[in-house]
């Protein structure tokens, strides 16, 4: 099943779903009392990452010789044009991830429940402060009408207010201060994202469809603007359960992204900055098997993702960017184990690859042995408790997941 062409929010189409909202809630259908079930996790988990800022193996070689520590942040007057890599302490790091998810089931009209999801997430690194991080997420979704082949559509928005991505060279800062080669700075960025979706039942309690568009922006620190980034997205995602008692459920589903970047700017009059524009494809498979008393259930996951990449950059001085390619493989495995008294353990693992390709006539330099290939993996083990309230819990998400 194919995907229409990039979708770009628009005020029609905001205005689009408002129609559809109002329009359910003047049918003659009668109201009912409103009945509210309220549920919420809080939940801790561990986790130990071998390659926090996703080194290459030389990169990684160099941070184990010169040490970490020495970057200088963005607007520093340093002229220096060599060290400054690594603002990173060490490579692997341990995290600390609280994590609080709030849901409201309110039965506004008979038969058609609506929801409203909070999500708040902290990552807070042992030694590599500077990858510290928050994540905020609010949902809202509407059943569109009753019956067994339920159509449901939802809103939902995202927003992290700080995110550090690696030392970089700026040439905004070589432009400033006038020197080369371009000086390291900080690379931080903030991001917030934009999803509609709708889900469909096709067979009653055996298959289901989604459908996503949605768009994520990252605005970068004034050091790296030309970084800053639009990317409009759609994903079709299907879903079955050959039992119908969910107990083993199979998904596949495919994603477009295009990720469109502001590139050259000209803020520097000297230099031609890089272009991180790129064409995404990806594709994913998760299996998910549950044993055991619905109120005590053992769940294990396996996802894995292919994702390829063709940048756009139309500059062949753009070395690092111009004609490449990009591989990225994800591997995802996790576990819960639900206990007494609303208490659940957790584990997972992930592991994570990229390779990249260049073009014939940059090979001799080897930018993605230094620079962009890489190898991650990531462990982790938490606990939680389930508060419920009239009885309704939240759908499991296990670790790498995509939720269910």
């Amino acid at each position: 099943m194919g995907l229409p062409p990039a979708f770009h929010p628009t005020k029609a189409s905001w205005a689009a779903v408002l129609v559809a909202l109002i329009s359910i809630f003047q049918t003659e259908t009668p109201f009912i009392a409103a009945e509210v079930d309220w549920s919420a996790r809080l939940a801790l988990d561990v986790r130990y990452d071998d390659n926090v800022t996703e080194l290459s193996a030389r990169d990684l070689q160099r941070l184990a010789t010169q040490g970490g520590g020495s970057g200088f942040p963005c607007g520093s007057d340093s002229t220096l044009t060599s060290g400054g890599r690594f603002s990173i302490e060490t490579a692997g790091d341990y995290a600390m991830v609280p994590r609080l998810s709030s849901s409201l089931r309110a039965r506004w009209l008979d038969g058609r429940p609506s929801a409203f999801d909070l999500d708040v997430a902290a990552h807070q690194y042992a030694e590599d402060s500077i990858k510290n991080w928050q994540a905020y997420r609010l949902a809202a979704s509407q059943a569109l009408h009753r019956g067994k082949h339920e159509t449901t559509i939802g809103v939902s928005f995202t927003y992290s207010p700080y995110q550090y991505d690696r030392n970089l060279r700026s040439y905004w800062t070589a432009n400033q201060l006038g020197v080369l080669p371009p000086p390291r700075r900080e690379a931080t960025y903030r991001t917030r994202g934009t999803e509609l979706h709708f889900d469909q039942v096709l067979v009653p309690r055996f298959l289901w469809l989604r459908g996503l568009v949605g768009q994520e922006a990252k605005n970068y620190n004034k050091c790296f603007n030309e970084r800053d980034s639009v990317m409009p997205f759609g994903q079709v995602e299907l879903t079955w359960d050959p039992l119908g008692r969910e107990l083993l459920r199979l998904r596949g589903s495919f994603v477009r992204e295009d990720l469109r970047a502001n590139g050259d700017l000209a803020d520097t009059t000297f230099f031609s900055e890089p272009d991180i524009s790129s064409r995404r494809r990806v594709l994913s498979a998760d299996v998910r098997v549950r044993w055991g008393p619905k109120d005590r259930r053992t769940s294990l996951g396996l996802r894995y993702e292919a994702e390829h990449r063709d940048y756009t950059a139309s500059n062949p001085n753009d070395i690092y960017h111009y004609q490449r390619t990009d591989d990225r493989r994800h591997a995802t495995f996790g576990a819960r184990v639900e206990l007494p008294r609303h208490w659940f353990l957790l584990a997972g693992a992930n592991h994570v690859t990229k390779r990249s390709t260049f073009p014939v006539a940059l090979a001799g330099s080897s930018p993605s042995e230094d620079v962009t290939d890489f190898t991650r993996n990531i462990y982790e083990v938490g606990f939680g408790y389930d508060f419920r309230l009239a009885g309704e819990r939240i759908p499991m998400r296990i670790p790498g997941s995509t939720g269910d």
